[in-house]
């Protein structure tokens, strides 16, 4: 779904917008926050890292099997079988 996150960069955090559908190991670009180069600032690369929790509540697992149970996205549907 996207959103705001807070991404360090070597001036500090900053606030970097997720495009929905962005993918684990795609790379975004924030414009002159890298390493100064000859007088100018450098872009910072973000790579985008999905962290997935090790252990939930039982309310979120109810709401992860209700979402499961409604879900039409199906990410293998273009593998050759």
């Amino acid at each position: 779904m996207g959103g705001a996150i807070e991404v360090p960069t070597i001036d500090g955090l900053v606030k970097m917008m997720i495009p929905a559908g962005v993918r684990a190991g795609q790379k975004l670009r924030l414009g002159n926050k890298g390493y100064p180069i000859n007088g100018k600032r450098g872009d910072q690369i973000v790579e985008i890292q999905i962290a997935i929790p090790k252990e939930i509540t039982q309310p979120e697992r109810d709401l992860y099997e209700k979402l499961r149970q409604l879900e039409t996205f199906n990410p293998r549907s273009n593998l050759a079988l």
